[in-house]
Order: structure tokens, then sequence, then C-alpha cells
């Protein structure tokens, strides 16, 4: 059992979100819990019609959550009622008259210009708790100036974008830190804030990220459906916003070991992703064919494991060509994680391959950047192929191999 409370309450919420029973730690561990049952769930104050003041006041609020009670947040059953619900906000003008301070455009263009920095940060080391604090910080920041300060429609219409992004980052983070439900809490307030501001963009990018991210959980089925409702947001968008959307679909299809529909949605990825232009949304600034490429070569991993025999030898020969310039180059390029991330998919291509050696080699060359890396999620990638290797893996050399992916694991 764990020592840590925390620890045993975040372990019980994840078993409930992965499972869609109710898990406490006096269920898993037998032991009583300490007053009333933490009861607070992703949509709380998100379902329904929602003033933009509110929205604020709530975004305000969960924001100033410390962080270990973020983590014991519970998944919520009606998800697709509250990003339904958030998907229909409505735009409102925000200019405000009153305030002791003024935003001025300069100040405005620092803070885009942060958030722009804050997500260079996550591409090199992933959703870690310092990364995390800082955008959270920003995003109260901002939170304050659009409820205390004066600005004209244009610089509000702004500061809701801005708000909006960091949302957006601070769910994708929370989720990097392997923290689902905090990071879909986070997301529902990025479309409400999205919306208000008449940011379609960012709406069918939050959506892709849900796809994402019940793609990861082993939940395909809505994958698939937050997927299409991305592609339909994004449907009068700029050309790399439909590719980002499709891209999401891709994953999904994958998830659901759907070969022909995987194939489809990414080969319109592609043909959209050739007429990116200077004036793309800025979040989307990595969305790359070198991207697509590794987005592509993860799905191919997950289709060859649902696809043994010789298609699945196939696919993996055809993952292996996607993965490896990613993981080989990524680390050099500012994208530190991603390269990390798509490298635990090619170790499991060779194990799955049965290439003992060069998912050894593989491995090796992981934990030479693990010390880089301060995702979570990652990490727990990686554990979870590790122990699969060691399954498989029993040549003494094998075993030592292993053991200084274990040594690296722990930091020691």
């Amino acid at each position: 059992m764990p020592r840590s409370e925390t620890v045993r309450r975040l372990a019980a919420a994840v078993l409930t979100e992965r499972t869609g029973r109710p898990y406490t730690p006096a269920t898993l561990w037998g032991i009583p819990e300490r007053g009333q049952r933490d009861d607070r769930t992703v949509t709380d104050n998100l379902v329904g019609r929602r003033s933009l003041a509110s929205v604020l006041a709530t975004a305000t609020a969960w924001n100033a959550t410390s962080p270990a009670s973020q983590a014991t947040l519970r998944p919520s059953s009606d998800l697709f009622t509250a990003v339904w619900d958030a998907d229909r906000q409505q735009p409102q003008s925000t200019g405000r008259d009153s305030g002791t301070d003024h935003v001025l455009p300069p100040m405005m263009t620092l803070l885009e210009s942060h958030l722009a920095d804050l997500r260079r940060l996550d591409d090199a080391t992933g959703g870690g708790a310092i990364s995390q604090r800082y955008v959270r910080t920003a995003l109260d920041g901002v939170l304050s100036l659009l409820q205390n300060s004066r600005y004209t429609p244009d610089i509000g219409t702004r500061l809701l974008r801005t708000a909006a992004g960091l949302a957006q980052l601070a769910g994708w983070m929370a989720f990097d830190a392997d923290l689902s439900a905090s990071g879909q809490r986070y997301q529902l307030l990025a479309i409400r804030l999205a919306r208000a501001s008449a940011d379609h963009d960012t709406v069918a990018n939050v959506l892709g990220m849900l796809a994402y991210q019940h793609a990861a959980a082993g939940n395909p089925t809505a994958a698939i459906r937050f997927a299409e409702i991305a592609v339909e947001t994004a449907a009068k968008s700029l050309p790399t916003v439909r590719a980002r959307a499709l891209g999401r679909l891709a994953t999904a299809h994958a998830a659901a070991g759907d070969i022909d529909a995987f194939r489809s949605a990414t080969d319109r990825c592609r043909a959209f992703l050739e007429h990116r232009r200077d004036d793309d949304p800025p979040a989307l600034y990595y969305f790359t064919a070198d991207q697509v490429a590794a987005e592509s070569g993860q799905g191919l991993v997950e289709l060859a494991a649902a696809n043994p025999g010789a298609k699945g030898r196939r696919l993996l020969e055809e993952a292996h060509s996607l993965l490896a310039p990613i993981t080989a180059h990524g680390p050099t390029t500012g994208y530190t994680r991603s390269a990390f991330l798509h490298g635990v998919h090619l170790a499991r291509a060779h194990l799955l391959a049965h290439d003992t050696e060069t998912t050894l080699a593989t491995f090796g060359k992981l934990t030479t950047h693990l010390p880089d890396v301060q995702s979570v999620r990652c990490r727990n990638l990686l554990l979870r192929i590790r122990r699969h290797a060691g399954t498989r893996i029993k040549s003494a050399s094998g075993k030592d191999a292993l053991q200084q992916v274990d040594r690296a694991l722990s930091g020691i």
C-alpha cells in the first residue's frame, strides 16, 4: 500500500477513470477515509448555460486549487454533455471600462509572447511540476486582468484567447503528468474561453486533444467521437487547422484498429498540410510533416499490435521508417519530449518485431535523454514497455541493459 495519502487517492482516481467503476482508497486498501468523501468531478459548474463572468470565476477558482487537490479530481460520466455545452458558449464583446490598471497593446503582446515561450518549454521538458506551476501562474495573471482591469474590445478578445491558450496548455501538461481528469477540466474551460472570443480554431484543437487523450486511455469510441467533432468544427478553418483535426482522427482510428480509416484520415491530413500559411494559428507551429510522420508511426505500432503475423510485420517496418528520424533528431531541434515519446513507441515496435538487440539499443538512447524529460506520462510509458521487455528478454546482457533502464527511471 502506498504510504502517501495523495498517492492512494490518485491511484483510486486513475482506476475510476480507466474502468468506469468507482474506486476509493477504502475499497482498494481497506483503510477508512478521513472525513467526507471528495466528490468533485471534471464537469462541476461547467454544464449548461454559463455567463462569461461565471466561467472566469470557475476558471480562477479551479486554477487556484492546489496540485495535490487537482490530482484527486474524479472523472465525470457527463463529459460529452459538458463539451457540448462548452461548444455553445456565446461570443461576447469583452471591452471593460472600469478597473485600476489599463491593459495596453504592448502588455498584450508580451502576454502572447509569454504563451508562445511556455509552449516551447512544454516541447522541451513536458508536463513537469515546475512547468505546470508557471503555466498556472500565467493563466492566473490573465484571468485577473480580464476580471479587474480595463481594456478595449480588441484587447479583451486577445486576453480571452490568451487565457484559452493557457488553459489548453495547462490541460495538456496535466495529461502529460498522467492527471487526465485535471487536464479535461482545464480543456473544458479552454473551450468556453475560446468560444467566448469566437476562436473556433482553438476549439477544434482542444477537441482534437481530447480525442488523443481518450485514444491513449484505451477508449477509441470516445476518441473517434471527439475527433469527428473536431473535424466538423474545423471544416471552415485554414488548411493547417483541418489537417490537425484529421491527424487526431487518424490516431483515433488507429486506436480502434481500423487500418483503412487510419490511412484515409492520414492522407487527407497530409494533403491539407501542404497548404500551410503564414497566418496559421500560433498554437500549431509544431504541426509539420515531421510531426505527422511521428504520429503516423505511433498509430502504425498500435495497428501492428492488433494485427500479428505478416501484416503486422509490414506495419512495424513502416512505423520504424517514420519514428526513427524524430527519435534521432528531435532532441537537437527543441522537441526533446516528442523525441522521447516517439522513441518509446519505436522501442515498442522493435519489441513487437522480436528484435532484441535493436530494442535494447533504443532503450539505451532513451535513458540518455531521460534526465531532460519531466513528462510523467512518457516515463510511465517507458516503464510499461520495459516491463513488457522483461517478460521476453532473458539473456544476461539483456537483463543488464534492462537494469540500466530501471536505474535511469529511479534516478540512481
